[in-house]
């Protein structure tokens, strides 16, 4: 009897033991999971479609649709929140770009996520951080899930002049604005599409 009491402990803590190891590796699958559908998720892959349409409203009120825009430069659409760290970031590094390319064609459309309610917060987040490009503000999240399928921040595509997704990209980290300055150099117009378009009078 002495024996069997003994040994249950022991059992017990073999078995509980057995249970946290299961346990660590059903996390680690998880967690894996969660990376694989980051790096798979169609949100990523749609370099060969034209960016989808939408009507949004800027921090004024004034309606602003992204097809109107197209003809000018290349277009960087980012979604993202107040709360997201990556998306300050990302942020900043873009103020830097639209204020060295705007003046050649380069637009910029930061869509907040947060809703309607929380713009007095939005623009308190963009007077104190200097942000000068355009705040639009998606109200029930129509563009970013449905139309963009987007499910993680910062999420951004980046258009062609002519609206075609040249790049996309969930999360954002130091370096990438390497990339994206390139990208931007390389869809900027040129001189002569200056002068063609001065020529059909648009």
């Amino acid at each position: 009897m002495k024996d069997a009491f003994l040994r249950t402990p022991t059992a017990l803590i073999i078995a509980l033991s057995k249970i946290g190891r299961i346990m660590k590796l059903q996390i680690f699958c998880v967690v894996f999971l969660a990376m694989f559908l980051v790096a798979s998720a169609p949100g990523q892959n749609i370099k060969t479609k034209m960016a989808p349409d939408f009507t949004l409203p800027n921090m004024d009120g004034k309606r602003v649709t992204l097809s109107d825009n197209f003809g000018d430069g290349p277009i960087y659409i980012s979604f993202w929140a107040t709360w997201c760290k990556p998306c300050l970031e990302e942020m900043k590094i873009l103020e830097r770009l639209y204020r060295k390319y705007n003046d050649r064609g380069f637009r910029i459309f930061a869509i907040n996520t947060e809703g309607a309610r929380a713009k007095g917060k939005i623009k308190s987040f963009v007077k104190s951080n200097g942000f000068s490009f355009d705040i639009l503000i998606d109200r029930d999240g129509e563009v970013f899930r449905r139309r963009y399928k987007g499910f993680a921040m910062p999420f951004s595509v980046m258009t062609d002049p002519q609206g075609k997704v040249i790049f996309s990209a969930v999360g954002f980290k130091p370096g990438d604005e390497e990339h994206i300055e390139k990208l931007i150099l390389q869809h900027l117009p040129t001189a002569e599409d200056d002068e063609k378009k001065a020529g059909s009078g648009k």
